[in-house]
């Protein structure tokens, strides 16, 4: 199961992306201490946070890739949350509307092999992305490097499936195309050092055949809630995916 919490924040300081690795601390000291040396242990966290600003206002999401996660994450510890402190900012915010959201594994399936799916896909990284290959930092959106990153967390969460294959990796490679781009570069800050990273716009098309393209779309949706790249749990990767439709580009989210 996928689920997503969404909190409006009211803060009278300003909030802003960079702030996201503080909250993780905050939800790491809001959760069980046995659970959160747990989650710190994992190798892929079952769990992406960040925030997003829209519509005039900042908004605390949280995103769990299986049940045991939701519930304790969500269920049991954020939707009866009120109030956080950033203890380092000195910084107290208030919580109030609070959106919930969840889809199983099997309906994320059905809905991109039951119907033919788009073949322009438009992604948009909104948090800082980057990806690690033999110990380097990569900074811009290599298609292998997303496809892999999407496929390894898909197997994490779905451990009684395997996803992640050369022959199928490959295929996708193949059948990707980046047409359209609007990219930038920028850094992360997290403990001390800042982390080399994207942001912005890209258009793939899906070339091949459609079980390909449908594939791709089931990967991107999944990572709205699993995000890509490194760092997901403390903010960075964040996606959204919207469709393109001919030379018409929909955005489904402005960046402030």
């Amino acid at each position: 199961m996928l689920a997503r919490l969404e909190m409006k924040l009211k803060c009278e300081e300003e909030l802003n992306y960079q702030m996201s690795s503080l909250f993780h601390g905050v939800l790491m000291e809001l959760l069980p201490k046995e659970y959160a040396d747990y989650l710190h242990l994992s190798q892929l966290h079952p769990y992406t946070q960040h925030l997003e600003y829209k519509e005039k206002n900042w908004y605390w999401v949280v995103c769990c890739l299986n049940k045991e996660t939701t519930k304790t994450i969500i269920q049991d510890t954020l939707w009866n949350t009120e109030i956080i402190e950033i203890k380092k900012r000195d910084m107290e915010i208030f919580i109030g509307q609070k959106k919930y959201d969840e889809v199983s594994y099997r309906e994320l399936m059905e809905e991109f092999y039951e119907k033919d799916a788009n073949r322009y896909i438009q992604l948009h990284f909104i948090s800082p992305t980057a990806f690690k290959q033999q110990g380097k930092y990569v900074f811009y959106p290599d298609l292998r490097c997303i496809f892999q990153s999407l496929m390894n967390k898909y197997d994490v969460a779905v451990q009684e499936e395997t996803m992640l294959d050369r022959d199928t990796l490959e295929q996708l490679c193949d059948a990707a195309q980046v047409i359209r781009y609007d990219l930038k570069s920028t850094s992360f800050p997290m403990e001390g050092i800042k982390i080399p990273a994207f942001i912005g716009k890209i258009t793939i098309k899906m070339n091949g055949t459609q079980t390909m393209a449908n594939f791709a779309n089931m990967l991107f949706r999944f990572g709205e809630y699993a995000g890509v790249g490194i760092k997901t749990a403390i903010g960075m990767g964040y996606i959204k995916m919207t469709e393109e439709r001919g030379r018409k580009i929909v955005y489904n989210f402005l960046m402030k």
